[in-house]
C-alpha cells in the first residue's frame, strides 16, 4: 500500500454467513483495519495493528466491506487472507458424515497453514533482499574507507617526505 492511502474489498454476504480474515504487515508496520457492513456501518476495528485476525458472522445481506488504511507516509506491505461465505459452507455441510466433516476441517486447517507458509516466504524474500542491499552498501563503504585510508597513507608519506628534503636531512 502506497502511504497515506487505503484500499477495501468487498464480500457479498447473506444473513448468518461466516466470515474470517488474517492480516500482517511486512515489519509489523502498523495499520488501520476495519469491516463495515452493507450499511457502511462499522463491525470491527483495530487502529494500529502490525498483524490480526477477525472472524464474524454477518447480520445483514449485502456486500461487506474490508479496508486496510496506511496512515504512515511510507510504503507498507500487508499480506491477508479472507476466508469467505464458500470457504465456510464447505466447512459445515449439513449433509456430510462425521468423518468427511473432519476432512473437511482438516483440509482447512492445511489451507491455513499453507497460506502462513506462503507468507513466511514472501517475508524470507523481504529480509534476503533487505540484507543483500545492507551488504552491498556495507561493501562500497568499505571500499571508499580504503580508497580513503590508502590516499591518506600516500599524503603523509608525501608530506614526511618533502619535510625532510626541505631540511636536508634525506
Amino acid at each position: 500500500m502506497q502511504g497515506n492511502s487505503q484500499e477495501c474489498y468487498l464480500e457479498r454476504m447473506k444473513v448468518n454467513d461466516h466470515f474470517s480474515i488474517t492480516f500482517e504487515t511486512a515489519g509489523k508496520m502498523p495499520i488501520e483495519f476495519y469491516i463495515t457492513d452493507s450499511h457502511n456501518a462499522h463491525i470491527y476495528s483495530m487502529p494500529l495493528a502490525g498483524e490480526g485476525h477477525h472472524s464474524y458472522i454477518s447480520t445483514s445481506e449485502g456486500r461487506h466491506a474490508y479496508c486496510f488504511r496506511n496512515n504512515a507516509p511510507h510504503e507498507v506491505v500487508v499480506n491477508f487472507n479472507p476466508h469467505g461465505p464458500e470457504e465456510e459452507t464447505y466447512l459445515v455441510g449439513h449433509d456430510a458424515t462425521p468423518a468427511e466433516q473432519e476432512v473437511r476441517k482438516l483440509s482447512h486447517n492445511v489451507e491455513e497453514v499453507r497460506d502462513h507458509f506462503e507468507f513466511m516466504l514472501f517475508r524470507n524474500e523481504i529480509h534476503d533482499q533487505s540484507v543483500s542491499d545492507t551488504q552491498r552498501r556495507m561493501f562500497h563503504w568499505a571500499i571508499l574507507q580504503t580508497m580513503v585510508l590508502a590516499g591518506m597513507c600516500g599524503w603523509q608519506i608525501y608530506y614526511v617526505r618533502s619535510l625532510f628534503k626541505i631540511r636536508g636531512v634525506v
